[in-house]
C-alpha cells in the first residue's frame, strides 16, 4: 500500500521500488536508503542525513560539556547538601541520556563523519535553525508518558471538525513528530493506509519503537522542576497497543514530500503551518498537490504566525489563513476553536493552557503549485565555481573580522587591548571600539553557554 503513493522526491516523477539498499526510482534510478528501519525519502538523502549526522555530534558533544561543568561545580566548599544532590543526580542523567540518544539513533553513524566540532559549529547546516533534534524534545514524553489528556483533547477537537470518518481511506501526517497524533486517529478511524512524515529523525525513531511496541527509557528535562527530583526523570515511554502495519513512517521534507499528486484521501497538518519556513500560499499549494480530488485537509495547532515569522506582511490572523486556503483550491473551512491543556507536564510548575484551531477543508480544484526550490547548479556540480556574489563578499570579511577578533584572545589581552587593535588596524574609531568590542565578546560568551542548553 505504501508503493502506491511513492513518487520520487527527486525527478517528482518516477515510482519508487524496493531493492535490498532501500528504495530506487524506476524513472531516473535515485536511490534512497533505509536508515534505522525508516524509508529515507530525502531530495538528497546522503545530504540529509550528513546534516543530521552533524547535528548529533554536536548535541552528544554539548551534553559532555554540560555534564562536565555539573561535576566541576560539585567542587565548589560552600554548597548546601540539596544543592549537591541535585548536581550529582543531574551530571549522571545528562551522561546517562547522552549514551541512550546515542543508541537510539545508532543508524544515523555519527562516526562516519569524523568532523572537528568546532567546524560543525562554524559550518553549521542548511536544515531550518527552528529544528534541531531536541527543538520538540518535551513532546516526546507528552506523547507517550504523561499526556493523555492532552493527546485525547486535540484528537477530540480534530474529530470534530473533521467533516466525515476516515475508515478505508489514505491519511498522510505531515510534521507528524513523535507520531502520537497519527497512532491515534489510526487507532480510532482505521483507515486503509495512516503515513507519519516528518523530518526529524530522533522524533521518528522514538515513533518507529512505539508503533513496533517497545518500550524506550529516557529523560525528561523539565523547564521548571517541582522537586529535586524533577531536574532529570527517566521516564518509560510506550504505546497503549502496537500499530499494525498499516501505519507507516518516512523520513522527508514537507517540500519535496514523497508522494504522487493526489495521493491522499486526507491530509493533516498538526501544530506545523507556523512554524515552517515556508510563505503559507506555497506551503497551501503543495497541501493541495498531496490531496485527491473531494478530499480533505485537516489542519490543527497554534494560529501562531508572528511567533515564528519577523516578516509582518506573512504574520497572518486567522481570518487572513482562512482566505489563503480557499485560495489554494479549497472550499471554505469547517472551523473549531477550542481550549486545550498544553504541556502539562506533572514534574513542571510551567504549564499553559492553548487555545487552538482545527479546520476540515474539501479540495475543489488543483492549485497552481510553486516552483520547486531547486539548488543553483555550483551546488550540485562541485566542479562549478561558486560566484562572488556581493552578499558572499560582505559576510566573507564580518567572517574575517570575527575570526581576528577572537584570534586577539590569547588570556592576556585585556578588552582595552584588543580595541586598541581595532582601531590601528583601521577598523573602527576610537570611540566605536571598546563598546563594540565589548558586547561582541559577551555575545561570543552567551553563545557558547547557549549551546550547552538542552
Amino acid at each position: 500500500m505504501l508503493f502506491d503513493v511513492l513518487n520520487c522526491p527527486r525527478c517528482e516523477r518516477g515510482a519508487l521500488r524496493q531493492d535490498r539498499a532501500g528504495y530506487i526510482c524506476t524513472r531516473c534510478s535515485s536511490g534512497y536508503p533505509v536508515i534505522g528501519e525508516i524509508p529515507w525519502l530525502f531530495q538528497d538523502p546522503q545530504d540529509a542525513a550528513g546534516e543530521w549526522r552533524a547535528r548529533l555530534t554536536l548535541l552528544l558533544g554539548e551534553l559532555r560539556e554540560d555534564a562536565s561543568a555539573t561535576r566541576a561545580a560539585l567542587a565548589a566548599p560552600d554548597l548546601l547538601p540539596r544543592t549537591r544532590e541535585r548536581l550529582e543526580h543531574v551530571a549522571g542523567a545528562l551522561e546517562d541520556h547522552g549514551r541512550r540518544l546515542a543508541g537510539l539513533l545508532a543508524p544515523l553513524d555519527i562516526h562516519a563523519g569524523g568532523a572537528d566540532r568546532d567546524a560543525l559549529r562554524a559550518l553549521r547546516t542548511r536544515l531550518p535553525v527552528s529544528q534541531a533534534l531536541t527543538t520538540y524534545y518535551v513532546n516526546i514524553h507528552r506523547d507517550w508518558n504523561w499526556g493523555e489528556v492532552e493527546n485525547h483533547a486535540t484528537l477530540d477537537l480534530l474529530d470534530a471538525a473533521a467533516g466525515g470518518p476516515m475508515a478505508g481511506a489514505r491519511v498522510l501526517v505531515i510534521g507528524a513528530g513523535a507520531g502520537r497524533l497519527a497512532y491515534d486517529l489510526h487507532r480510532r478511524h482505521a483507515p486503509a493506509l495512516t503515513v507519519a512524515m516528518d523530518l526529524n529523525p530522533m522524533l521518528l525513531s522514538v515513533a518507529r519503537e512505539m508503533y513496533a511496541g517497545r518500550t524506550l527509557e529516557l529523560y525528561e528535562f523539565p523547564l521548571a522542576p517541582r522537586g529535586p527530583a524533577d531536574h532529570a526523570i527517566l521516564r518509560s515511554l510506550c504505546a497503549p497497543a502496537p500499530a499494525d502495519d498499516r501505519l507507516r513512517i518516512v523520513a522527508a521534507d514537507a517540500m519535496r514530500a514523497p508522494f504522487r499528486p493526489g495521493a491522499f484521501d486526507v491530509v493533516v497538518t498538526p501544530w506545523f503551518l507556523d512554524i515552517v519556513e515556508e510563505p503559507l500560499p506555497h506551503l497551501a499549494a503543495h497541501i493541495n498537490a498531496l490531496v485527491a480530488n473531494g478530499g480533505r485537509w485537516l489542519n490543527v495547532g497554534s494560529v501562531a504566525f508572528g511567533f515564528m515569522n519577523t516578516r509582518r506582511a506573512q504574520q497572518f490572523g486567522l481570518d487572513e489563513v482562512l482566505e489563503i486556503v480557499q485560495g489554494a483550491g479549497f472550499a471554505a473551512p469547517g472551523v473549531r476553536e477550542s481550549g486545550v491543556p498544553y504541556m502539562q507536564s506533572p514534574a513542571s510548575r510551567h504549564a499553559r493552557l492553548e487555545s487552538i484551531v482545527a479546520w476540515s477543508a474539501r479540495k475543489l480544484a488543483d492549485a497552481r503549485r510553486p516552483a520547486s526550490r531547486g539548488l543553483p547548479a555550483w551546488c550540485v556540480d562541485p566542479a562549478q565555481p561558486v560566484p562572488l556574489l556581493a552578499e558572499l563578499q560582505s559576510h566573507a570579511r564580518a567572517t574575517r573580522i570575527h575570526a581576528f577578533v577572537m584570534s586577539l584572545v590569547d588570556g592576556k589581552r585585556t578588552l582595552g587591548d584588543i580595541a586598541q587593535v581595532m582601531v590601528e588596524q583601521r577598523l573602527m574609531q576610537p570611540a566605536d571600539a571598546l563598546p563594540a568590542v565589548r558586547a561582541f565578546m559577551l555575545r561570543m560568551q552567551e553563545d557558547a553557554m547557549r549551546r550547552t542548553n538542552l
